[in-house]
């Protein structure tokens, strides 16, 4: 191998491997050594854990009728408010029931003033001994009948008033339409959601193992992301009392803002422990391309050195941080 081929193969070598070295241009006479001594710090160790964005109230419409859907007021997307008329079921059978509910309203209330005016005048002749106490007796008899009659015939109209209100379905809370199962014509079938509602607040859901489960409290600090494009950090807000025991997990919530969608898959950096290691403030690496590195000051000058990093965090100090997972070492020096 001549000697030009085997410079090339170090130089590969040596770029393959972490902690790589540029010297960036530097006078020939030794200049100081100044910048960021780096030390060894305590970090928290986080654990990605999978979930989920979701509703905090999410109600799925739909009616305890067999009927024709007559109309769909709202489309998906749709902004509702609490009590906004959603759809409206065809209600001709209910209305032939409803007029035969009132007719046996009105019979058998007409039968029951019948039967207390006759009740009043067998009392009346029974004082008189005008009647025998048998025949009384049967007016009294008469007239519970009919006020049995009369209170099951209410009843009906009561019942069929309810079946009724399930002709029209309405908003249950303000919120947003975001799904649609039904069109004018279609036929609704008991129990089938014609519509989805959410509110407009947002939860993130994530399950995390028992073992880190009993270490987190609620108002713990959580980072979560949805791919690159949304980041927060969030306090966790309810820690199920319970585990899944079909996963032996423990649901784990926390509130997101309002304009992350439902459905979004998300991480969630869950905390577990500490273990010293490197960190250095984002404003100290360089970037080009896929490659990221900081400036080593030595005592011959400032050194570019390519580094991996870890995740980010935020300090006490509101500094954004990256943890060094390769490439330096307790004891060198950093700067800009």
């Amino acid at each position: 191998m001549t000697y030009p081929r085997l410079l090339l193969s170090l130089s590969l070598i040596t770029w393959a491997c972490g902690g790589q070295v540029e010297t960036e241009p530097q006078h020939s006479a030794e200049q100081p050594v100044v910048g960021q001594v780096i030390a060894l710090e305590e970090i928290t160790t986080a654990v990605p854990s999978p979930g989920t964005v979701r509703a905090h109230r999410r109600a799925e419409i739909a009616t305890r009728l067999m009927a024709r859907v007559s109309e769909i007021r709202v489309d998906v997307g749709s902004q509702v408010r609490t009590g906004q008329l959603l759809a409206v079921l065809g209600s001709e059978d209910l209305a032939a029931s409803r007029a035969l509910a009132e007719a046996a309203v009105t019979v058998a209330e007409a039968a029951r003033e019948e039967a207390e005016r006759q009740s009043v005048r067998m009392d009346t002749l029974l004082a008189r001994d005008a009647v025998p106490m048998v025949q009384r007796d049967g007016a009294k008899l008469a007239l519970v009948q009919a006020e049995s009659n009369y209170a099951a015939a209410r009843a009906a109209l009561a019942q069929v008033e309810s079946q009724a209100s399930y002709s029209e379905l309405a908003a249950p809370f303000p919120g947003r339409v975001v799904e649609r199962f039904a069109d004018p014509g279609d036929l609704a079938n008991p129990g089938m959601p014609l519509l989805v509602v959410e509110d407009m607040s947002r939860e993130g859901v994530v399950h995390v193992p028992v073992e880190i489960a009993t270490s987190l409290r609620t108002g713990t600090q959580v980072a979560v992301s949805a791919g690159s494009a949304r980041m927060t950090t969030v306090p966790i807000a309810r820690v199920a009392s319970g585990a899944d025991p079909a996963t032996r997990t423990v649901a784990i919530h926390f509130d997101l803002p309002e304009d992350w969608p439902t459905g979004a898959d998300i991480t969630a950096l869950i905390p577990r422990g500490t273990h010293f290691g490197i960190a250095i403030p984002s404003n100290s690496i360089v970037r080009r391309g896929q490659l990221t590195g900081v400036r080593i000051s030595t005592s011959s000058g400032v050194q570019l050195r390519w580094i991996r990093l870890g995740r980010s965090f935020t300090g006490a100090d509101g500094i954004v941080r990256f943890e060094v997972l390769s490439g330096l070492v307790a004891g060198e020096r950093i700067t800009e």
